[in-house]
């Protein structure tokens, strides 16, 4: 089982992003959003710091804002983060719109950041071949262009589509390396895979062995108090999302909250629903730093997850 963790976009430091690969999680990435109601860092910038700042786990963004760069800078920024980490980006696109403001300031239609998605990763993936090639779609067209450098791994970069709805799940099962869903429960999770199957089934399409099934998680952890924990998560994402839902009719629902043997038994549900990736991001006390909830989780949680293995 693969277990990575996300900060959200906000920034660690070096030392923070180190620590996270020497408790031994496998991977470590960063959301991103231009403008939004709180502090996101971009995921280009969090990226190249956290490529820097380790040396062999996995790194990426999850997300980076698809439609919200052109095709040819999104692939000139990330084949370079891939360049410094040597060879450990797993790229994962969303659609955003989570906050339109940040569409009308880039510029970009929001009505179209599905198809713009979609051409940017076909786009993408022939950049990162290395190969010349020509274009032409229904948004962007090129003509004779090439990436130099291009990424260590070259087409053969992971790159991962994240959302949860019905385009999102065509787009992972069609043209992605895996399928990376958020806000979901085991049950909604193992249903949108079971859809993305069915979707590469019915478009001639035999999903590879390493295709990757990753659920993002929220958690909590707190074995002193794990009410309290509980509590935390919910109002983290209420805060988050600007959603007061989270506390009220959706309160518990979309975090592993508790100790640790709830969390641990709350994320191998997730590794029951087909799960072969988790990427947690860790729900703080205000002020708490990022190090010693790691720590903790590292004790606690991540041998449980290790022992449960990749999901089926």
């Amino acid at each position: 089982m693969f277990v990575g963790i996300s900060c959200g976009g906000e920034w660690w430091g070096l030392d923070g992003f180190r620590r996270v690969e020497q408790l031994g999680f496998d991977g470590l990435f960063s959301g991103e959003h231009l403008l939004f109601h709180r502090p996101v860092w971009d995921a280009v910038s969090m990226c190249t710091a956290m490529a820097c700042a380790t040396e062999r786990i996995a790194i990426g963004p999850a997300v980076t804002i698809a439609p919200l760069r052109h095709p040819t800078l999104l692939a000139k920024e990330f084949a370079g983060v891939d360049l410094i980490s040597g060879g450990r980006l797993i790229l994962t696109l969303g659609v955003g719109g989570d906050n339109p403001k940040e569409f009308e300031a880039s510029g970009v239609p929001l009505e179209r950041r599905g198809r713009r998605t979609s051409e940017t990763l076909e786009i993408v993936r022939r950049y990162f071949s290395g190969e010349r090639f020509s274009y032409e779609g229904e948004l962007f067209r090129l003509d004779d262009v090439q990436l130099d450098p291009p990424p260590v791994r070259g087409a053969a970069t992971p790159i991962w589509v994240a959302g949860r709805r019905a385009p999102t799940q065509r787009r992972a099962a069609l043209l992605a390396d895996g399928f990376l869903p958020y806000m979901i429960t085991p049950e909604s999770f193992a249903g949108m895979c079971r859809s993305v199957r069915e979707l590469a089934e019915a478009g001639g399409r035999e999903l590879p062995a390493s295709y990757a099934f990753a659920a993002y998680v929220y958690i909590c952890l707190d074995d002193d108090d794990p009410a309290a924990a509980r509590r935390r998560a919910d109002e983290h994402l209420a805060w988050r999302y600007s959603e007061p839902r989270f506390t009220g009719d959706l309160a518990g629902r979309y975090a592993v909250a508790g100790g640790a043997a709830e969390c641990a038994e709350g994320l191998a549900r997730f590794a029951d629903a087909g799960a072969t990736h988790l990427l947690l991001f860790v729900v703080r006390r205000e002020g708490e730093p990022p190090a010693e909830v790691l720590e903790a989780l590292a004790g606690s949680v991540l041998p449980v997850l290790r022992a449960a293995g990749p999901g089926g």
